[in-house]
């Protein structure tokens, strides 16, 4: 627009035609004939605008240079509460941190966008990208050193009868030297599943690795950490028993399992031969061992060895020997103590001491007997109440009770006052407690 004023004004068009004729108002033509004027384009002698030797540049070159550009001059609020915390945010970027750590942990009202400008505007994006630039090692492993574990996702599958949508994962273990390849399927990462998966991988193995590598999903680590999770205790009494040591990689480094992350893909590939169509995990799991056992035949692409050769030959002597006894899974919970007394587990109530009313407790129970311990320590057993058992719904010991419902329970009170009256009507009192009692072998 600035250009086809400028050309009417050479023309010898006035500020009132210009404006009837681009429909402008008197500021905006005026404004650009003091452009025009400054800059040599045209210039009014006796009130009739002139051509000066200035030719007009070529399009679509603008006329006038822009201006400065007034919201510069403008810091937001979230810009200057950003400035004030520079020196903190480009310490993080240097040690490594990611741009949404650090805006996670700010601790400043911003907006996440407000962040990112407050990045490109200072180049600090460059510092987050360089800090992570490093060398990677190689990370090696003995024969028999370490099963590393992973789960990733296999397909959708549609129940023919429900119609209901599930996610089938492929669990994915991987043997560190040999780089032997077993792979399970399952519809969760249940801890009680796991254990029982892994025992099978075990069981397939013959043997028993140094370590499990794994990341840290719950049924592993109930809290993730950098240098102490906090393991979940199924999975570290599982690893007792086998005598087997637990490595829960740090939170969002997946480049310290890489043998087992690279080999989601491959198994994804494996299984997309089998199509769409869904006959039961059963059949998908034969279908995919039969795979696995082409592909651990293979010569793998990064040792030039075959996987199934190289674990028969050196990676299975290397195993130490299963134990005798195969260890039985137990589920996990946590629970509060409630009013009465009692904690509940599979819809089921189980007494305990009344002390610990109101108290955070552990459950860890087997099919048989469930064990509730209190900050560490074993506060009570019971013998498990069959889930399918609508007749009894709770268990309270004996010991748990109040000293006068204890005496009522066994007959003692009644016994006492009866020896009162004499020996003959204790006797009595004795019949009638014991009827209908088995009588003791």
């Amino acid at each position: 627009m600035d250009r086809k004023i400028v050309e009417l004004l050479i023309e010898g068009k006035s500020a009132r035609e210009i404006m009837r004729l681009l429909k402008l108002g008197d500021r905006r033509v005026r404004k650009i004939r003091m452009l025009a004027e400054e800059y040599g384009y045209v210039r009014t002698a006796d009130g009739a605008p002139e051509v000066v030797l200035v030719p007009l540049p070529h399009y679509p070159e603008a006329l006038f240079p822009d201006g400065p550009d007034g919201r510069e001059s403008k810091a937001s609020d979230a810009n200057t509460l950003i400035l004030a915390r520079k020196p903190w945010i480009t310490e993080r970027l240097e040690i490594g941190w990611h741009p949404i750590t650090v805006f996670e942990e700010l601790g400043i009202s911003v907006s996440r966008s407000s962040f990112y400008r407050f990045l490109h505007r200072h180049g600090l994006f460059e510092i987050s990208d360089n800090s992570r630039k490093r060398v990677v090692p190689e990370i090696r492993h003995s024969p028999g050193e370490a099963l590393i574990l992973d789960w990733g996702k296999l397909r959708d599958v549609t129940d023919p009868l429900s119609g209901r949508k599930r996610t089938l994962w492929a669990f994915v273990g991987v043997l560190g030297y040999s780089r032997y390849l077993m792979v399970r399927l399952v519809w969760s990462n249940e801890t009680k599943l796991t254990l029982v998966t892994i025992e099978s991988m075990l069981r397939e193995m013959g043997g028993v690795p140094l370590r499990i590598t794994s990341d840290n999903p719950k049924c592993f680590s109930i809290t993730a950490s950098l240098y102490e999770p906090i393991l979940n205790p199924s999975f570290e009494r599982m690893a007792g028993h086998y005598g087997i040591r637990i490595e829960c990689l740090p939170p969002a480094d997946p480049q310290k399992k890489g043998k087992v992350e690279r080999m989601m893909p491959f198994v994804r590939r494996l299984y997309e031969a089998h199509g769409d169509e869904w006959h039961g995990i059963e059949e998908s799991q034969a279908y995919l061992d039969r795979k696995l056992a082409l592909a651990n035949e293979r010569t793998h692409g990064s040792t030039r060895m075959k996987p199934v050769q190289q674990f028969v030959e050196i990676e299975a002597p290397a195993l130490k020997p299963l134990p005798a006894l195969a260890y039985e899974p137990e589920e996990v919970a946590d629970a509060v103590v409630r009013r009465d007394g009692h904690v509940r587990f599979d819809n089921k109530y189980y007494s305990l001491d009344e002390k610990l009313i109101g108290e955070k407790v552990l459950i860890l129970a087997t099919s048989e007997r469930i064990s509730v311990y209190h900050q560490g320590h074993l506060a009570e057993t019971h013998e498990r109440i069959p889930s399918d058992d609508p007749s009894r719904m709770k268990q309270t010991k004996l010991h748990h009770r109040k000293p006068w419902e204890r005496e009522i329970e066994n007959g003692s009170i009644y016994r006492a006052r009866a020896l009162k009256l004499g020996p003959d009507v204790e006797r009595f009192v004795l019949g009638l407690l014991n009827q209908g009692e088995p009588t003791p072998i």
